[in-house]
């Protein structure tokens, strides 16, 4: 094995609160956006539960050196877990990770298969790898019922997305693409993981529809996305750039191929000069947008800027009219923060997150092309315009967020889930 695991059982010999065991394949304070979810779930799920994380090994390295993970998840027990290296040298960085993160979640259960103590005091497990619906686990085999979730993927980004991507690129997403409808249909551990888990979490109906989770025991409806309310604050509002005439449009994140910030440089070029971009954040597809950004002829109208820590984006959005949100993927973190500053956000229409939230959370403006690649910029460009004028309040925006995607919110549709998974079958 891996990981040393004889030190569990006695721990959770303690009888004070119940004991739950979470895997978590990355957990990090703000190394990733996968890892920065599960550290806040953790944080609040620790007041109520004690926790034994599986994670992997250099997950649990970091963490334990961490100030802000001890100061946030006090009392949580670190076991780390990766494939023996002679079963997995071929695993380079992010190279081959659906492989590796499948294998993963298929084997530590086996690993903790023998810890009779732990499994006999464990109220129940909470598989929680939301980025790939597509992996399973086999930590029903512990015998605790089993809790999965908040499940999600990206679907394929539609063709006029892909139009602006290296051939190798595209071919690379839609190849993965594939792969993942495939074992949607047909592998029998993910039909199993399914029939097995006592509550799914769901993050929308592309995921229900994939995975087929009619069949499924219980499911609720929850993305993963949350916000801390302590890192984006309204710092004010956006007047002296209204007085001027001048627009102030911002997008923030990893300056990656799916992100279509591509849409958000063309889209420039329909607006008034008045109308100027800032993209925060550096990536793969940096260099394609500076040259675009030439080409288009909006360059003097461009600004890029590196990462800023997500605690000092609300000054940042302070100075700002818009987010844009022009990414493909289905749920997206970004623009959950945004709101939270109380800076309204401008989103392609379509089966997404923000798309729903834009029925019940003020300051989401849908653009509505349709058709090819020009449609859905000028699309764009008209969304953008609407929201320019639309009456703006901060206050209002992030109180709706809040309610919504505050971690607190998320923790408690997962106490619910847990309080499901442990009622007793009828």
């Amino acid at each position: 094995m891996s990981a040393p695991l004889t030190d569990i059982d006695p721990l959770v010999q303690d009888t004070g609160r119940p004991w739950i065991l979470i895997a978590a394949y990355d957990v990090s304070t703000g190394a990733s956006s996968e890892g920065h979810v599960a550290f806040n779930i953790l944080c609040h799920l620790c007041k109520t539960y004690r926790i034994v994380l599986v994670t992997r090994r250099n997950n649990k390295a970091g963490l334990k050196v961490d100030p802000d993970f001890k100061k946030g998840c006090p009392g949580v027990y670190l076991v780390g877990y990766d494939l023996p290296k002679w079963t997995s040298w071929w695993k380079r960085g992010a190279r081959f990770y659906q492989a590796y993160a499948y294998l993963w979640q298929m084997t530590w259960p086996l690993a903790l298969q023998g810890r009779t103590s732990l499994k006999q005091n464990l109220q129940l497990i909470h598989v929680l790898n939301f980025h790939n619906d597509s992996i399973p686990s086999l930590s029903w085999r512990l015998g605790p019922p089993v809790v999965w979730g908040p499940i999600n993927h990206h679907e394929i980004a539609a063709p006029w997305r892909r139009t602006f991507w290296p051939a190798s690129i595209a071919m690379r997403h839609m190849a993965t693409f594939t792969l993942r409808r495939v074992l949607w249909r047909i592998d029998p551990f993910l039909k199993l993981h399914i029939r097995k888990s006592r509550v799914i979490l769901s993050a929308g109906t592309w995921v229900n529809q994939r995975l087929d989770l009619k069949r499924a025991k219980k499911v609720l409806q929850r993305s993963q996305l949350g916000v801390n309310e302590d890192d984006f604050l309204t710092l004010g509002g956006s007047d002296m750039f209204h007085a001027k005439g001048s627009k102030e449009l911002v997008c923030a994140g990893r300056l990656d191929w799916i992100k279509g910030i591509d849409l958000a440089l063309e889209a420039m070029v329909l607006l008034p000069p008045e109308y100027r971009l800032k993209i925060i954040g550096k990536g793969p597809a940096e260099q394609r947008l500076r040259v675009l950004a030439v080409k288009l002829d909006v360059e003097k109208r461009v600004v890029f800027q590196p990462p800023v820590p997500r605690n000092a984006l609300s000054a940042i959005y302070a100075q700002a009219d818009i987010f844009l949100f022009t990414s493909a993927e289905e749920a997206g973190l970004v623009w959950v923060e945004a709101l939270a500053s109380g800076l309204p956000v401008v989103a392609f229409d379509g089966e997404t997150e923000v798309a729903a939230a834009a029925r019940h959370i003020p300051g989401i403006q849908l653009a509505k092309g349709r058709g090819a690649r020009r449609a859905q910029v000028e699309g764009l460009a008209a969304a953008i315009k609407a929201a320019a004028v639309m009456p703006r309040d901060p206050g209002a925006l992030r109180t709706s967020v809040l309610k919504h995607y505050g971690w607190d919110s998320l923790a408690a549709t997962i106490s619910e889930a847990y309080r499901e998974a442990i009622r007793p079958s009828r």
